[in-house]
């Protein structure tokens, strides 16, 4: 199988999208590490429209990222770089880049300590909220990391199913949509027992259901034939994705959510298409940007808690002050990686080869 440029450029997408996401978290009326001093009715649309399909995406393609790594490593070899590339930010995060966000969530509360008497408490090993230990943003890459282990004993059968899983839908088009119904029953049954908590243990709904997701992105990468399909479909896919948000919005309304599961997976699917057709082939630009995603998503959060904290008590439009936060976020994490990628030390905390 070729090298797939268009989810290269996909996972690059993904993660802006994230960004952008979290430098909207700030201003919404939902609970985050540190809020402004104004929040805006209107960011919840499209806070919420990207919040259907952002994370779904990116385990999605997580999935498909295991799939390329293991055509060209041993199982071996795979479950060592793994725990180098995804285990070591893991542990910078913890004790380096997530205590300012803990640190800056507490001065937002009231404290007025210092950030040298605060750090300490990161070494009592009390989890966070109580405590100053936690992973916070990183819970995406423990899970990821949690999943492409755990599943070592499944990739073979996964690939089996995705050849019958083909030919299955190649029969009857309707077939594919029957793929979200495990997410589905996951959301139905477990989902009200055991709300989100991304603390691994005891996050049972979310767990399951982000595993099935990484496993869908694994079957698709691991057949072309599954891609070439979604890539001929992917008008179909788009107008399914806005009838299904169009469902959901309108239902929201009424305290309902009709249609969320299928917009996410809808999403999915027309973005997988239409990368597959608009990225073909490879570039300098998206070598870079292909390397810079991780090092930017370890360090953009702190960074975006910081400048809210910073601008929250600024006399300004939240528009406006979302769009600082966006900008010195990329801004900062480009520095940061332009910084790491220079020093071969550093380049593995950051998972870089």
């Amino acid at each position: 199988m070729r090298r797939e440029y268009g989810l290269d450029a996909l996972r690059v997408f993904a993660f802006v999208m994230l960004i952008l996401y979290h430098s909207g978290m700030g201003y919404v009326p939902w609970g985050w590490h540190v809020k402004n001093n104004e929040l805006s009715e209107a960011f919840i649309a499209p806070m919420q429209f990207l919040n259907r399909w952002r994370l779904p995406l990116l385990f999605f393609i997580s999935g498909c990222g295991v799939a390329f790594s293991l055509r060209r490593r041993t199982l071996v070899e795979f479950r060592s770089e793994r725990l180098r590339r995804l285990g070591l930010p893991i542990l910078v995060a913890i004790f380096v880049i997530v205590p300012p966000q803990i640190y800056f969530e507490r001065l937002a509360q009231g404290a007025t300590f210092s950030y040298a008497e605060f750090y300490p408490s990161v070494f009592q090993f009390v989890p966070y909220p109580k405590g100053s230990t936690s992973w916070h943003h990183l819970w995406f890459v423990v899970y990821v990391l949690v999943y492409a282990l755990a599943t070592i004993p499944l990739y073979d059968r996964l690939r089996r199913f995705g050849a019958m899983f083909s030919d299955w839908v190649s029969i009857s088009p309707w077939r594919i949509y029957l793929a979200t119904l495990p997410n589905l029953f996951v959301g139905m049954t477990l989902g009200p027992r055991y709300p989100t908590t991304n603390a691994l243990f005891g996050d049972w709904a979310n767990l399951l259901g982000a595993w099935l997701t990484f496993c869908w992105g694994f079957v698709f990468a691991s057949n072309e034939k599954l891609l070439d399909l979604v890539q001929r479909r992917r008008v179909e896919f788009l107008y399914a994705g806005i009838a299904a948000t169009a469902l959901f919005f309108t239902t929201n309304g009424f305290g309902r959510e009709l249609g969320s599961g299928y917009m996410g997976f809808a999403w999915i699917m027309t973005l997988v298409g239409f990368a597959r057709e608009w990225v073909r082939t490879d570039s300098p630009g998206l070598r870079y940007a292909t390397e810079a995603v991780f090092p930017f998503y370890i360090v953009h959060q702190t960074i975006t808690v910081a400048m809210v904290y910073w601008m929250r008590n600024w006399e300004l439009a939240v528009f406006a002050k979302w769009g600082i936060a966006a900008a010195a976020t990329f801004a900062g994490s480009a520095a940061t990686f332009e910084c790491v990628r220079r020093v071969a030390l550093l380049r593995p905390f950051f998972g870089m080869r």
